[in-house]
């Protein structure tokens, strides 16, 4: 059987690739970008450390089939998170080092049900946005940067009222069932 094969930031990918890393060199083109959407069975899109911008989520939002985004280290905002809420599949969102991120995304993260690992160390997001994310998703996992450590004893309670969640806290530990293990 052929496999269609496509270009994609000057690298030849399949059609039926599950797993994207590209690598863009300069600005990422909107076109680029389009040609993700001809992947139908893509399942990990990785875009850490890329110049991805909000309009590109808008484009990426519209690729249904991905359980893994990973866009650590780039220079998407609050309002672009809202263009992949749509993702229902989405089941780890990685969003480490944007410190740009605060608890405005949240709003639109909590309509992703299908949420269950979430990386949010690094951002602006609160414990306030925290508490927001466990009340309307299914998160299993969720790992912080040592920044939540003033608020360990909240982590601790958060972590006893749920007991399925694991909160990893980066230099600290993990947190289940109320206790640091």
């Amino acid at each position: 059987m052929n496999t269609k094969t496509i270009y994609i930031a000057d690298e030849v990918v399949a059609t039926d690739v599950d797993y994207l890393r590209p690598f863009f060199l300069d600005e990422i083109e909107d076109d680029e970008i389009l040609k993700i959407q001809e992947l139908t069975n893509l399942l990990h899109l990785n875009l850490s450390s890329s110049d991805i911008e909000d309009k590109h989520l808008q484009i990426i939002g519209k690729v249904k089939s991905i359980e893994l985004l990973d866009i650590d280290a780039t220079e998407i905002t609050d309002k672009g998170i809202q263009h992949i809420q749509s993702l229902q599949n989405l089941k780890q969102l990685r969003l480490k080092d944007n410190p740009q991120l605060t608890d405005v995304c949240t709003q639109y993260l909590s309509k992703i049900k299908s949420l269950e690992l979430i990386h949010i160390g690094n951002t602006s997001i609160t414990i306030y946005g925290l508490k927001r994310l466990l009340l309307e998703t299914n998160l299993n996992s969720i790992i912080l940067s040592s920044n939540f450590k003033s608020s360990v004893k909240e982590l601790y309670l958060l972590s006893s009222e749920n007991p399925r969640l694991e909160i990893i806290l980066k230099g600290t530990g993990v947190i289940t069932g109320g206790k640091l293990n």
